[in-house]
């Protein structure tokens, strides 16, 4: 169901209700996710998609600021069933999957996604989602060699030889060797003997401990420069080849060259630098955090409720007719819970032509302009709304409660005692008039 059908459908009378108290919940405890995450789900029940999976994604941001990864993470399962194809939820995902140490998972995740057609709308859009998955999943090397897929593709192959590099070490402590040499042989074959390739390649494999396919890769480079009568580069790469035969790991220097390998050499070889003499101790001074901390990756996900936000906005105005009153009235629900006041007020306000809709829109247009702070304005609406027809015993009731509990915010407690002793008198079980009730008696 599209979005214009889904906010134009008229719901029963008990799908208004269910909303209207779970909305109500929402209200009352914004930082409660659990209410959020209800709210979202009934939503995405009724086909109202765009705004569930908002309520949804705030229910996981405020689960994960709480300590609830796990719930987070269910929430975000939900949202991906409903919009799969969505890479910032994804990420997301795959961030909580590998910080709840759930690194198969993560994993799983990711390579469907790599595996995925036309996910994807460019090759920079895939390289810069592999590129932060590798933020999130450090020590794991997958998402360098998706991104030395693409520079493959892109016949970018330093590009692809520097991604391989960042994969080794992770290769070595997962273990996953079979797919790190799937795309080595790759790019070696794809190299056509180019020396500037072939060279780190070959300290790729010495550098996984595959030092039986790197050894005679350097040794034809060596032997190719004595045939081009460069006798002296020659030596001094047999030599650096010498080493590595005899023992010496560049793996522990990360070095991907002969030149590389020979200073790293001569660095180990020389000796220690002389120590400076004492100074006086200075006073000790924090160190800057190295880390982005929580509250960064928080804004992260605050800005992906943000964008989808954007969309709402966006398909509002493309898809609702302006005399829509269903369409309108549901629309002022969403933005209300969005924390978008004007524009609810707006919304409210032209709901309010259909005599259907009367008692409803007024009661949230009332709470909306004691949000404001304009609390006659929000009695006035009421008084309004109970002046209208037609309007029934309970709609009447309603309206006088809402009113009376207005007023008592409002500091206006003469008032509000009047309404609710009232209420008493004709209906003493009705919601909480009794309690509110007994305050006012001397």
């Amino acid at each position: 169901m599209g979005f214009l059908d889904s906010i134009k459908k008229v719901f029963s009378s008990q799908e208004q209700d269910d909303r209207t108290t779970l909305s109500r919940k929402v209200q009352t405890a914004p930082n409660d996710p659990q209410a959020r995450q209800k709210l979202g789900i009934f939503l995405m029940r009724i086909g109202e998609v765009v705004e569930g999976l908002d309520q949804l994604a705030r229910a996981a941001v405020l689960y994960e600021k709480d300590g609830f990864a796990g719930k987070a993470i269910a929430v975000l399962r939900q949202m991906l069933k409903h919009d799969p194809r969505n890479n910032d939820f994804q990420k997301w995902l795959i961030r909580l999957l590998a910080a709840e140490g759930l690194s198969a998972d993560a994993q799983t995740e990711l390579r469907k996604i790599a595996a995925e057609a036309g996910r994807f709308t460019s090759d920079e859009q895939r390289l810069e989602f592999f590129r932060q998955m590798a933020e999130s999943l450090r020590g794991n090397p997958l998402p360098h060699l998706y991104m030395v897929d693409v520079y493959r593709g892109q016949k970018k192959l330093m590009e692809a030889v520097s991604e391989m590099g960042k994969a080794a070490p992770s290769t070595v402590s997962s273990g996953m060797y079979g797919e790190f040499a799937e795309r080595l042989r790759a790019m070696i074959a794809q190299a056509d003997k180019d020396p500037a390739i072939m060279e780190p390649c070959g300290f790729l494999w010495i550098n996984v401990g595959m030092r039986d396919e790197g050894i005679p890769i350097l040794d034809r480079l060596i032997r190719h420069e004595e045939e081009l009568g460069h006798k002296s580069r020659a030596a001094k790469m047999r030599e650096v080849l010498d080493a590595v035969r005899e023992g010496w790991n560049p793996a522990e220097t990360g070095a991907y060259s002969f030149n590389e390998v020979a200073l790293k050499r001569a660095e180990a070889a020389a000796p220690p630098p002389a120590e400076p003499p004492a100074q006086p101790m200075a006073e000790a001074r924090p160190e800057p955090s190295s880390q982005g901390g929580k509250e960064g990756e928080y804004q992260e996900e605050i800005d992906i409720v943000r964008d989808a936000l954007g969309r709402l906005q966006a398909k509002v105005h493309e898809e609702i007719g302006d005399t829509d009153p269903d369409a309108r009235y549901n629309l002022g629900i969403a933005y209300k819970e969005m924390g978008l006041l004007d524009e609810a007020v707006k919304e409210f306000r032209l709901a309010m032509a259909k005599p259907e809709l009367l008692v409803g829109a007024s009661s949230m247009l009332a709470d909306t302009l004691a949000e404001l702070g304009n609390a006659d304005a929000a009695t006035a609406v009421l008084d309004e709304a109970l002046a209208g027809e037609p309007v029934s015993v309970e709609q009447r009731r309603d309206l006088r409660y809402h009113k009376a509990v207005l007023l008592s915010r409002g500091g206006r407690e003469e008032e509000a005692r009047k309404i609710f002793v009232s209420l008493y008198q004709e209906s003493p079980g009705y919601r909480d008039v009794k309690a509110r009730t007994e305050r006012y008696r001397p």
